[in-house]
């Protein structure tokens, strides 16, 4: 199928950095009802905002492709819920795993480099953990990395927090698209069901202009996947695999996308050739990220003369043990790095972070306090052990903090907004290698 006609060209790129250089953040030009059948409301029709949704168009595109047409060989077998991707096979498209207990989404909160260099690793946790067995709890997940639909559509779209299936259909961000005709729909659309959802990444044209096909990218048990529909197949590919279509209001505001061509090159991208360090890794793959108090496993692949760990680009410890498995625990906060040496030869570094999280909850006063050395806190929700969320309709607590949360450290929990079955409240610290989630506290304890 032919790809989506997006042509970038120089005066458009200069034309979009002017637009997000001079325009204000006013996004007064269009009404959000509360209305389920709400139709789309009329955008104004200024050059700025159209060009900044034809850049959300295609970053959604690029991203969800990078999702989909990512291509690796495990060393090991993984478990995923369909059954097991065995050592040598080539597989496209990251896992499916419902690795919401944990937080480690491949894309959102977890980079390329991170889970390719996992991948990597034979003793990595992509190999060593599944998490629907103790010490876990996860339901619908087996994968330690991995994603679902919702944050597969979430990070295409740029949204954060993101998205649970549950909330496209009752989110004022999104509106109601007529699909009795195929021609109605956009490229970025997002197709739904209970308990499903996608994304149409490609639109096809016929010779007089009208739509001809569709492509639809989507998180299935199977992985990772886009697919074409034909024009004649559309009214029953909605009858048997969605129910409805919502279009992103706010698609102007999806203006990041980072390319990684050394690990999936996408649209016009030129692939950049990687070299893997065959010397060491952290478990959690290179470049990932762990809590203070939590134990940091370095893989080392042969023998070695010893091993060197550097904080902060500072000697923190050598090691002469030589065993393959370096387990060091209780690390304080900072950047890491650490390489080994054989015959006076050093390898390379596999890098990785230790992260201060400081959270302490004070329920009679309805308030949680948040703080870190080296991460910014972004987010707090309630949920299960599991990871579990409830439908918003039942309007359980699930928070991007504001600047002055932020200034203060500290928010509130609304009252009405918690309940006993979904008890443990988490919060989600950003950095420059990924999200991390904080450990889980019990509200009502």
């Amino acid at each position: 199928m032919r790809s989506p006609n997006y042509i970038l060209s120089p005066f458009f790129l200069f034309f979009f950095l002017c637009s997000l250089a001079c325009s204000p953040d006013n996004h007064d030009d269009f009404v959000i009802t509360n209305n389920p059948d709400r139709e789309l409301p009329a955008y104004s029709n200024t050059p700025e905002r159209d060009s900044l949704i034809e850049v959300g168009k295609m970053n959604a595109i690029k991203k969800a492709r990078q999702m989909t047409d990512i291509r690796y060989s495990p060393l090991n077998p993984i478990k995923y819920n369909m059954g097991e991707y065995s050592p040598g096979r080539s597989v496209k498209g990251i896992i499916y795993s419902s690795v919401k207990e944990i937080g480690t989404y491949v894309g959102n909160n977890v980079s390329f480099h991170t889970f390719m260099t996992a991948i990597h690793n034979p003793r990595s946790k992509i190999y060593t953990d599944q998490i629907d067995q103790p010490p876990y709890h996860g339901l619908n997940c087996k994968a330690y990395y991995g994603t679902v639909c919702s944050d597969f559509v979430s990070y295409a779209l740029g949204l954060w927090p993101t998205f649970y299936s549950h909330d496209f259909p009752t989110s004022e961000l999104m509106q109601k698209v007529d699909h009795s005709s195929i021609d109605n729909l956009q490229v970025a659309d997002v197709l739904w069901k209970k308990g499903h959802v996608g994304i149409i990444t490609g639109i096809e044209y016929d010779i007089n202009g009208a739509v001809s096909a569709i492509e639809v990218s989507e998180a299935i048990q199977y992985g990772c996947r886009r697919h074409e529909v034909s024009k004649l197949q559309f009214p029953s590919f909605m009858r048997t695999s969605f129910t409805n279509i919502f279009r992103y209001t706010e698609l102007f505001k999806n203006t990041s996308y980072t390319p990684c061509p050394e690990f999936v090159a996408v649209m016009d991208e030129e692939t950049i050739p990687f070299a893997y360090n065959d010397d060491l890794c952290v478990d959690k793959g290179d470049k990932s990220c762990y809590q203070t108090g939590e134990e940091v496993i370095v893989n080392i692949m042969h023998e070695y003369d010893y091993l060197e760990v550097y904080k902060d680009n500072e000697l923190y410890c050598s090691i002469t043990d030589n065993i393959n498995d370096i387990s060091l625990e209780n690390l304080p906060y900072g950047d890491y790095k650490a390489c080994i040496s054989l015959n006076g030869t050093l390898s390379d570094f596999t890098y990785w972070k230790v992260v201060d999280i400081q959270i302490r909850t004070d329920r009679k006063n309805n308030r949680v306090y948040f703080s870190s050395k080296n991460a910014k806190p972004e987010t707090v929700c309630f949920s299960t052990i599991a990871g579990s969320r409830q439908n918003p309709a039942t309007k359980l607590y699930n928070h991007l903090f504001t600047p002055e949360e932020l200034a203060s450290g500290s928010a509130i929990i609304p009252q009405n907004m918690t309940m006993s079955d979904y008890p443990y409240l988490k919060i989600l610290f950003s950095t420059d290698y990924g999200v991390i989630q904080s450990k889980l506290i019990n509200w009502f304890e």
